[in-house]
């Protein structure tokens, strides 16, 4: 492990603190580490991080459970047992790996590659402390608690998903821990069982909630799951302290284990209202009420909290909240997306099994087979006239497996080159196409070009992953003339329709202010262009293709809304439209 040094190493995660705050969160898990979900521990393999298991599994008196993320789903939650279901001679359920970690800790490794497809066995899991396993039709309920310790060893963008996230308490982050920055142990087996028996009767004032709240919001928090967390974690950190409530320092405790790395914004103060000059009291309200009086000073207390909690964060800490902000903001708003999914005989993601023929090139799936036939080995050896023993496997037992892969995505850019602005709205575009094809190599991503003028629509760039054919494209073509919109929609579905014959999945942003005033046949009306374009929109939505109109009209257009409503797609008035702007509405159309 790289030793911590000063460039590393912010203020608020020096090693003595640093290790105090894993010495609190390795006692924390030991007392009640179910009622909080977890942990999630940021670092590469090394000896802190062993050593901390070790002074964990001391705590708690139980050996950690380890579990692979890339374990398989019937593994996590049980299958059929085929030695018993043989043995039996009818289906016999097994325990899955999660209903065998009851009242245990598991120990989740490379957290951060955790199966999108696994995500929701382990969140609903935690969230209802009980397994469900139904399997040729017998349906099996274990109650499970456990508390998991996600090792994060994610590198650049990589992370654990967000909604693992947000079900385990308490995050840390050891990388600027070496094994010399390891300090004694604060915490003991007597200790632990201590602040078990004391934490269920540590109360929280009405204050204190109010501030973890104000906090939270503060931060930009807003899962409601981080502030039970928080107040748990500050009952549990009172009894490790050996108080008979919590205090301001618990709070303190808690902003740094809980709340702050889930934290999306700088806290901002709330400003103190201007005193107005002071009124003369009437003859009848000369004194406050004690109920106002009381009021008041709860409030000031909050506030004193807070503050106090506040003061005690670095500066560089808050800046690098910011930095972690935009890096998560970068990872979910890639451009690009793979297109629809398709199965598959060979290649792609399995997704289970089904009954099939291997004769005709599917793959087969020994264990389903096998499963499928456990039940009627007793009756087939009873027919058999033999006493072999056999696994009798018939034709209506096999079974292959299934794949599925996403197709390849274009995106169709058609853009309004008519009118005075065709300079500025071609500029828009051609930084949105740039900024897309900056990814497109790892999302599969192509684009395509149709600008629309005069009396027609012209394909300028067909679908290409060239960033040097696109600038190309744009760098030369004139603007100005009428609107013939009908023919730009009817290219950009003609286009779409050849996307979807070569195995793809189109997609389309419209840029334009919505004022058509050529009709098909490329005659200059307002009303014929109008109603041409509403006929060829109705017919490019009966395709179901997804799509954006951007509306660049100086205000937004009823013709705009009325013609991306014939369309059935999204509406985006953007007056004043950027190419960073033209950029994330792809990404929002494409669900990234």
């Amino acid at each position: 492990m790289p030793e911590s040094n000063e460039q590393s190493a912010t203020p608020s995660s020096k090693p003595a603190s640093l290790w105090q705050d894993l010495e609190y969160a390795a006692a924390i898990l030991a007392v009640g580490g179910h009622d909080i979900g977890g942990i999630r521990l940021i670092g590469q393999p090394g000896p802190v991080r062993d050593y901390w298991l070790e002074r964990f599994e001391d705590l708690s008196g139980k050996p950690c459970r380890r579990v692979p993320s890339n374990t398989a789903a019937d593994r996590l939650l049980g299958g059929l047992d085929i030695p018993e279901t043989i043995k039996a001679g009818a289906p016999v359920l097994s325990k899955g790996v999660l209903a065998e970690c009851h009242d245990r800790t598991v120990l989740l490794t490379m957290a951060e590659r955790l199966p999108q497809e696994h995500l929701g066995i382990w969140c609903t899991t935690l969230d209802q402390k009980r397994v469900t396993t139904a399997r040729d039709g017998i349906t099996q309920r274990s109650d499970t608690h456990f508390a998991v310790i996600a090792l994060d060893e994610g590198i650049d963008d990589e992370a654990t998903p967000a909604a693992l996230n947000d079900r385990l308490g308490l995050t840390i982050d050891i990388s600027p821990l070496s094994i010399r920055d390891v300090g004694d142990s604060e915490f003991t087996s007597r200790d632990i069982n201590t602040a078990i028996a004391q934490a269920p009767n540590i109360p929280l004032t009405d204050r204190q909630y109010e501030a973890i709240a104000l906090l939270a919001d503060r931060l930009g928090i807003n899962s409601p799951r981080k502030m039970l967390q928080a107040a748990r974690v500050a009952k549990f950190i009172a009894a490790l302290d050996g108080k008979q409530c919590a205090d301001d320092e618990s709070i303190q405790t808690v902003l740094r284990l809980v709340l702050l790395p889930h934290a999306t914004q700088l806290p901002q103060s709330i400003e103190e209202p201007q005193e107005a000059p002071p009124e003369p009291p009437e003859a009848d309200e000369q004194e406050r009420p004690d109920t106002e009086q009381h009021a008041d000073q709860h409030e000031d207390e909050t506030e004193t909290l807070i503050e106090s909690s506040m003061a005690n964060l670095p500066a560089d800490l808050l800046a690098a909240l910011v930095v972690r902000a935009q890096k998560s903001r970068q990872r979910q708003t890639r451009a690009g997306k793979a297109g629809a999914v398709i199965q598959h005989k060979q290649r792609g993601r399995p997704v289970g099994s089904r009954r099939g023929d291997v004769r005709r090139g599917e793959r087969i799936d020994i264990a389903a087979t096998l499963r499928t036939a456990a039940p009627f080995q007793r009756i087939r050896s009873l027919h058999a006239n033999d006493d072999k023993e056999i696994v009798r496997i018939e034709s209506d037992d096999v079974r292959v497996k299934r794949f599925q892969h996403r197709k390849s995505s274009v995106m169709i850019f058609g853009v309004d080159a008519s009118g005075s602005s065709a300079h500025q709205r071609m500029s828009e575009a051609k930084g949105a196409i740039e900024l897309l094809l900056a990814d497109c190599y790892t999302h599969r991503t192509e684009v395509a070009l149709i600008a629309f003028k005069g009396d027609r629509a012209e394909l300028l760039l067909p679908p290409t992953r060239s960033l040097v054919r696109a600038k190309r494209a744009l760098s030369q073509l004139p603007g100005g003339g009428g609107t013939p919109m009908a023919a730009a929609i009817e290219s950009i579905e003609l286009l779409s329709l050849s996307i979807e014959n070569s195995g793809a999945t189109p997609s389309y942003i419209l840029v334009t202010d919505g004022a058509a005033n050529v009709s098909r046949d490329g005659t200059k009306s307002r009303s014929a262009g109008s109603e041409d374009a509403l006929t060829a929109a109705k017919s490019l939505a009966r395709r179901s293709i997804e799509g954006i109109l951007v509306d660049t009209a100086v205000r937004p257009s009823p013709r705009a809304r009325d013609l991306a409503s014939a369309l059935e797609s999204v509406y985006l008035p953007l007056p004043n439209a950027s190419a960073h702007s033209l950029n994330s509405s792809i990404r929002v159309l494409q669900g990234q």
